[in-house]
């Protein structure tokens, strides 16, 4: 065995140009397939951040009917009682009540519908942090006072900026008009295109007020320190809620999210195909040239005793020893593309000073990858897979030469 791998690794230099072109192609494709996946997680990290850490939670709590009707009395029973149970679970980190409402909002120049969010800063910021989301001004305060946030592209249609004031109209949950007057004091761009362009928040005090439901939430918000086995800590909380109140996860409160970020795995598959293409013609060119240039060779050393496994044998890790050179450039080149991808990120400005919308979410213009171990081994692994595959057929047809026709050969 020895001498044959000591053959295959001679077989490799004795064309070193086109042993190294083929090499450096294959590892090119390599150092964009890293690159890649990892410019597509950090991408679907950001997405992960904005529609599930900021907008969802990893667990919702509410009425068993309002995710069917979102109808405003249909609230989470004993809220209070729900939160203060959160709050002293180990195993949440943070649980925070939003109200929701839909209301006319006006300026001094014009008015639009919006969606209302209320919620209590004082939980929500050091979970959500969207404080850091406010491009000017501030976020709200701690208590209610008639202030209020909006989105970046509502403020742009509704032709006001921090300091201006707007008036929402809009039905309370008892039948009576509701209307109040509200300050602006900050402009968020919190990447959620929908509300970034048609939403604002609100004190939860100051919702509540405005929608008459007292003490009212429609839904919790939990995120919890276990984000892998969301399912098993659903099912601990139903065990210890009241029954009238409904427990998800993300994905099951919001089954297009999760579709959205499924496409995480199908993209880096994408990758990884063009990999196995580059990697699969390179190497089947290479070793079918390889073995028609040696049948003379080969046929002789058929006829002094080598056997056709031991041919085959010879042929796969010539290919081997061809995907791990490739390899080894491969992750040279991919480690510097990462560490650009990282620290200096993909600009992708084109779409716009404030960035680009893609399913719903707004990023920033400049995306960062982010690097993970699947990221630097899937494609070196796949590459060294599909070498040694691709070899399989140049192997099959040296195994079959006949020495004397072989021999014979010019």
């Amino acid at each position: 065995m020895r001498t044959l791998i000591a053959i295959a690794w001679r077989n490799l230099w004795r064309h070193k140009r086109r042993s190294l072109i083929t090499a450096t192609a294959m590892a090119v494709a390599v150092a964009m397939c890293m690159s890649l996946i990892a410019f597509t997680d950090g991408m679907y990290n950001k997405m992960a951040e904005i529609m599930v850490d900021q907008q969802l939670g990893h667990v919702q709590i509410h009425h068993p009917d309002y995710p069917g009707t979102r109808q405003l009395l249909d609230t989470v029973p004993n809220a209070n009682e729900v939160l203060a149970l959160l709050d002293a679970d180990e195993t949440v980190v943070g649980a925070t009540g939003r109200l929701n409402g839909y209301a006319l909002l006006g300026s001094d120049k014009t008015s639009t519908g919006v969606q209302l969010q209320g919620l209590e800063p004082d939980r929500e910021l050091p979970l959500t942090h969207v404080d850091q989301r406010v491009k000017k001004g501030r976020y709200l305060a701690s208590e209610p006072a008639k202030e209020i946030v909006v989105g970046t592209g509502l403020a742009e249609e509704l032709a006001i900026g921090v300091g201006d004031e707007v008036v929402a109209f809009t039905q309370g949950s008892d039948g009576s008009l509701g209307n109040d007057l509200y300050t602006v004091v900050g402009l968020s761009s919190t990447g959620n295109a929908a509300m970034d362009k048609g939403g604002a928040w609100l004190h939860l005090g100051d919702l509540q007020e405005l929608l008459v439901l007292d003490d009212q939430i429609h839904d919790i918000m939990v995120l919890t320190d276990d984000a892998d086995d969301l399912d098993a800590f659903a099912t601990g909380l139903r065990a210890r809620l009241p029954e009238d109140v409904e427990v998800q996860t993300w994905r099951e409160a919001s089954p297009q999210t999760a579709e959205m970020m499924g496409m995480q795995s199908f993209a880096s598959l994408i990758m990884l195909g063009i990999v196995f293409a580059v990697a699969s013609f390179g190497v089947l060119n290479t070793m079918m040239m390889s073995v028609f240039e040696r049948t003379r060779e080969l046929g002789v050393l058929k006829a002094i005793g080598l056997r056709p496994v031991q041919m085959v044998s010879m042929v796969l890790w010539e290919s081997a020893f061809l995907g791990v050179l490739a390899g080894g450039i491969g992750l040279v080149l991919g480690a510097g593309l990462d560490l650009l991808v990282v620290f200096y990120g993909f600009d992708m400005s084109a779409g716009g000073a404030d960035g680009f919308e893609m399913m719903g979410v707004r990023f920033d213009p400049i995306i960062y990858g982010d690097v993970t171990p699947f990221s630097v081994y899937a494609p070196i692994s796949a590459l060294i897979l599909v070498s040694i595959g691709a070899s399989v057929w140049p192997a099959w047809r040296a195994a079959r030469l006949q020495p004397v026709e072989a021999i014979r050969t010019e």
